[in-house]
């Protein structure tokens, strides 16, 4: 078998999810040439490992150009992965939560150093401001990611805070490691995250965490809101609301088997 180093894994595997990294962040079907350009691999390599996911039934070809997207079985895999949060029932208590607080709700987890959306809900008819499912934050510069970073086990938490690159996306953004680990200690003391606009200007948001049985962060729930002329207020009422929802939610993930 193929292997990369001392590490075990194989490479093929590392370069087949990559390439499906890639797949799945296009906004549209690609030509082999486009893969190889985006991936830095020679045209050889890239075809192979596409016509090998192809045959796996997890990518597939188009007849009328040759391009090459992702599957249904690969969307089959997608909606098998959200059965975990689809037993919390976390779309019904994140549409109670934006109704509750008039914003936009969403349910996030952990994925390296990244944080992904799972679910969003929003009252119809407001302005949207919610990224789709689906969508990578970085963990230093939003509430949720400074949550699921904060109740953590220590040595986990410290581990993950070294692998960050901690990038500057506004002037507010948290770009000093030792001020990351004073801010999750205030977040564990606190019970949930405030943020203004460290990642996008004019956006704040809170979040609080969704706690299994060992007290470690399975999940954020929080909303995102529009700070007015610097007002946190309106985001800040919500506080008490992502609180009650963070509740039911450990209590019910601490339920599940």
């Amino acid at each position: 078998m193929e292997a990369s180093g001392e590490s075990g894994h194989v490479k093929s595997i590392l370069r087949a999810a990559e390439l499906l990294d890639v797949l799945s962040s296009a906004e549209g079907p690609l030509s082999v040439g486009e893969l190889s350009e985006r991936l830095g691999w020679a045209k050889s390599t890239t075809h192979g490992i596409i016509s090998t996911l192809t045959a796996a039934s997890l990518t597939e070809q188009r007849q009328s150009d040759g391009r090459y997207g992702l599957s249904l079985r690969a969307f089959e895999l997608g909606c098998a992965a959200r059965h975990a949060w689809d037993e919390l029932d976390a779309q019904n208590h994140l549409q109670h939560l934006a109704i509750e607080t008039d914003g936009s709700a969403f349910l996030a987890a952990l994925d390296g150093t990244d944080t992904v959306l799972l679910e969003t809900a929003a009252v119809t008819g407001n302005f949207q401001i919610l990224s789709p499912t689906g969508t990578r934050t970085p963990i230093h510069c939003s509430s949720h990611g400074k949550v699921l970073l904060a109740f953590r086990p220590e040595n986990e938490r410290e581990m993950l805070i070294r692998r960050l690159n901690l990038v500057k996306y506004t002037p507010a953004t948290v770009q000093d490691a030792d001020a990351l680990r004073l801010a999750c200690r205030e977040i564990c003391s606190r019970g949930y995250c405030v943020e203004n606009g460290e990642y996008r200007m004019g956006l704040c948001s809170v979040s609080a965490p969704v706690l299994d049985r060992a007290g470690t962060a399975k999940y954020a729930v929080g909303i995102v809101g529009i700070a007015r002329d610097g007002d946190l207020s309106a985001v800040l009422r919500g506080t008490s609301p992502v609180l009650a929802a963070a509740d039911a939610l450990s209590r019910k993930l601490k339920q599940m088997k």
